[in-house]
């Protein structure tokens, strides 16, 4: 195998991996070879329906998206936010059905493949499927996260968190500068995403203005001290396993058979 060599990834989802582990010269013409389909959606589309049968994996590239369950009289809870980076349907191989949807919030850019790829990635590229296996690992604790928040945390708090959440998370694509970035969301999916009403929404961005802790400007948001923002939200950022691969991680895949010569 060869030597992992330093390089700028040009995708939201190259430059997340990257921050988990340098990618050789093979996985990264791979990576983007996942994502030379590129198609581009209105917002509103529905990219995943609940209850419909798994097609192709996409990759977000550009713009938001929700990942939202409904109840059958169409009460709807925000489970996360799809964000530069972040791939839909990853597990399509073990569920064939999806329990969940994902809707556009803006006009998007998606990158797509087949499933069978994904068998292909783990055959033939062990370190990147490691990563991008860590890339949905870091999303189920983001949805555990979110229930910790509706369950337990106040309406400050659970405001706080997300927007120190959104900030870490749109850091890490390059999608944030210097505490600002951009927030293409109603405050009725903040309602939906957070558990609260949108007067309650309302009254705790207002908060949190007064207090000097962000300013909102359309839909930019601008965080003014992060520390004391995290603090109110109680906010940990273990769960979003911002670190590099651990070395004996690194180590052990690095001894795995080259097969990427081997496949035809």
């Amino acid at each position: 195998m060869n030597r992992p060599l330093a390089y700028t990834p040009s995708t939201p989802l190259g430059r997340k991996l990257c921050s988990y582990m340098v990618l050789t010269d093979e996985e990264r013409n791979f990576l983007s070879e996942l994502e030379r389909n590129v198609t581009k959606l209105p917002a509103r589309a529905d990219l995943l329906q609940q209850g419909e049968r798994y097609g192709t994996v996409r990759v977000m590239r550009d713009g938001w998206a929700i990942r939202h369950k409904a109840l059958p009289d169409g009460r709807r809870q925000v489970v996360n936010f799809v964000l530069p980076g972040d791939i839909i349907g990853f597990y399509c191989n073990l569920f064939e059905t999806a329990d969940h949807g994902v809707t556009t919030l803006t006009s998007v850019e998606v990158a797509s493949f087949a499933p069978d790829r994904i068998f292909e990635l783990f055959k033939r590229f062990p370190r990147l499927a490691a990563a991008l296996a860590w890339s949905g690992a870091k999303e189920e604790a983001i949805i555990a996260e979110r229930l910790l928040s509706v369950g337990r945390r106040t309406a400050l708090e659970r405001t706080a968190h997300l927007i120190v959440e959104l900030l870490k998370r749109l850091s890490l694509v390059g999608l944030a500068d210097g505490g600002r970035f951009i927030l293409p969301v109603t405050q009725e999916i903040l309602a939906d995403a957070l558990g609260l009403s949108i007067v309650h929404i309302n009254r705790t961005l207002r908060r949190l203005r007064d207090i000097g802790l962000i300013e909102v400007a359309g839909q930019q948001i601008t965080v003014n001290d992060d520390k004391q923002l995290s603090s109110v939200g109680q906010f940990d950022e273990l769960y979003l396993h911002l670190i590099r691969a651990p070395k004996r991680l690194e180590h052990a895949l690095d001894q795995a058979p080259d097969r990427s010569r081997a496949m035809p």
